[in-house]
């Protein structure tokens, strides 16, 4: 709290597609933490194109947090926090003492997961994955970007997919005690077990034990999040509102197998970097299926 203006003190920073909107709402029901009513705000990061629902202006960020009062944390999840240079030594400056947590997962199926989600919110028009990765360096140069686009540095899959610099980045900037790392797999498989060492890393009390069903921990924090919105800004509200980008049906698609077996092949050396970096053996990512 700075100025009597509560301020976030740990933020999830990515990545997409990784459990991030799974454990900010186990987070929002842990009684000694606040989270944002926005879950991605992606105030920082101002070296990226802001989302439709980023946050420009401190003051309307701070507002997110304006309904705090003696949580022992507060925070935020912003997926694309993770691939920006500034946003480390942004936050850093912002929330001197931040804690920072990162989600990562297999990059082969968290590229393809994030090309499906953007076909469906109009970030993507490409309907064929592999012309879709392959597109990446005439969209670096500004070419082929669908009149739709909203966030273009997204576009860039195998550069998205590749974790280790950015990992790297962030521990550079915090150090390794204030940073917590969290696979997907993991996350996944061992949900319960996850989540009380992720507030243990948060220094709270570790045996709260949340509601895992997604849609009854939603109705679970419905009343606080009503509260919540209640102290936003009528233009953060608007904003929360009438930019989100609609989601429509897309039809599945199978993952191209060649494809897949290209991107384990290229992504594998940043997939032993980053093992590497966090002390986990993930040769499992990368090796023939």
């Amino acid at each position: 709290m700075v100025n009597g203006q509560p301020r976030p003190d740990f933020f999830i920073a990515g990545a997409a597609r990784c459990g991030t909107t799974s454990l900010y709402l186990y987070l929002k029901q842990h009684p000694e933490i606040y989270v944002s009513p926005l879950k991605e705000p992606h105030f920082f990061a101002r070296d990226l194109t802001k989302p439709p629902q980023g946050i420009h202006d401190e003051k309307a960020y701070l507002d997110l947090f304006a309904d705090a009062r003696d949580e022992k944390r507060r925070g935020e999840a912003s997926v694309w926090y993770l691939i920006s240079p500034a946003a480390p030594r942004e936050i850093a400056a912002f929330s001197p003492g931040a804690r920072i947590i990162l989600m990562l997962r297999n990059p082969v199926d968290m590229l393809y997961s994030l090309w499906s989600l953007y076909l469906r919110t109009g970030n993507e028009d490409l309907t064929d994955f592999t012309a879709a990765v392959d597109a990446a360096a005439d969209r670096r140069a500004g070419k082929r970007i669908p009149a739709t686009t909203y966030f273009p540095e997204g576009l860039q899959y195998p550069d998205v997919g590749r974790y280790s610099e950015k990992v790297a980045r962030w521990l550079r900037t915090f150090g390794a005690g204030r940073i917590k790392v969290i696979l997907f797999e993991d996350f996944s498989r061992r949900t319960p077990e996850v989540y009380r060492e992720t507030l243990e890393f948060l220094e709270v009390d570790p045996t709260f034990v949340p509601e895992y069903d997604l849609a009854k921990g939603t109705l679970a924090v419905r009343n606080q999040a009503l509260k919540q919105l209640r102290r936003v800004p009528p233009e953060v509200l608007a904003q929360m509102r009438g930019t989100g980008r609609r989601h429509t049906i897309a039809e599945h698609r199978p993952y191209p197998p060649e494809l897949k077996e290209r991107l384990r092949r290229e992504l594998a050396s940043d997939v032993e970097a980053l093992a590497a970096l966090i002390g986990r053996d993930l040769t499992h990512w990368t090796r023939d299926a």
